[in-house]
């Protein structure tokens, strides 16, 4: 898994990920609607792992996982909170709270898509499993290249809070979706690396999203 996160970080998505971070940071009205388009995107992987998950399969990391990704939804709502000041425009996950919150959530729900495109080989119980392990392996690698980019930037703009934490836990459940896909998908690598050339393409959407909100507010004021 290593190895699909140091090629990630080389990709063009990286750069500009960054550029995109260097703009919205320092203005923390915007900064506070992209912090809580990133709650929304936790919000809804808790959703699907809820929705997907069969009671015979999830054990004990199963649900950690799920809380780990909840508590990091409240995490990032909180400090969407503080950076909004009590202005109450990130109240919600609404359109108007976030910073193209709805192409977040559309990001996460192609990825799945995707992901199931390439199990319809498997049983339904099967596939259900798989999908959850292959579509959450891929957000992890997303995960494990863009927490870290993004706390650094962070720390640069002395923003006030930091994101090491949920570095942390995405490393962990990366290690635990590469032990859970060799467990029910030895076939892993050839699904897993289509779907993450997949999800190159759909995070530059994602971004150009952002990139489009970005330049609107500005135009506005």
């Amino acid at each position: 898994m290593r190895s699909y996160v140091e090629a990630a970080t080389r990709h063009d998505n990286v750069t500009r990920t960054a550029r995109l971070l260097e703009r919205i940071v320092p203005d923390a009205r915007l900064h506070a609607r992209f912090v809580n388009t990133l709650a929304r995107m936790e919000y809804v992987g808790v959703r699907k792992m809820l929705k997907s998950r069969r009671a015979e399969r999830l054990d004990l990391d199963g649900i950690q996982h799920i809380l780990d990704e909840a508590v990091h939804t409240l995490r990032l709502k909180k400090a969407a909170a503080a950076l909004d000041a009590g202005a109450g425009a990130v109240r919600t996950f609404a359109t108007n709270d976030t910073l193209a919150g709805d192409a977040g959530e559309s990001y996460l729900q192609a990825l799945d898509h995707r992901a199931e495109e390439t199990l319809t080989d498997l049983t339904a119980d099967r596939r259900a499993e798989a999908n959850y392990l292959l579509t959450s392996a891929a957000v992890e690698v997303r995960a494990q290249v863009f927490y870290p980019l993004y706390d650094r930037v962070l720390k640069d703009a002395q923003a006030g809070f930091s994101v090491a934490a949920i570095t942390k836990d995405e490393d962990r459940h990366l290690e635990e979706m590469a032990s859970g896909l060799q467990a029910v998908l030895p076939d892993w690598k050839p699904r897993l690396e289509p779907l993450l050339a997949a999800e190159e393409a759909l995070f530059a959407r994602f971004l150009a999203a952002v990139e489009q909100a970005v330049a609107a507010a500005a135009a506005h004021g």
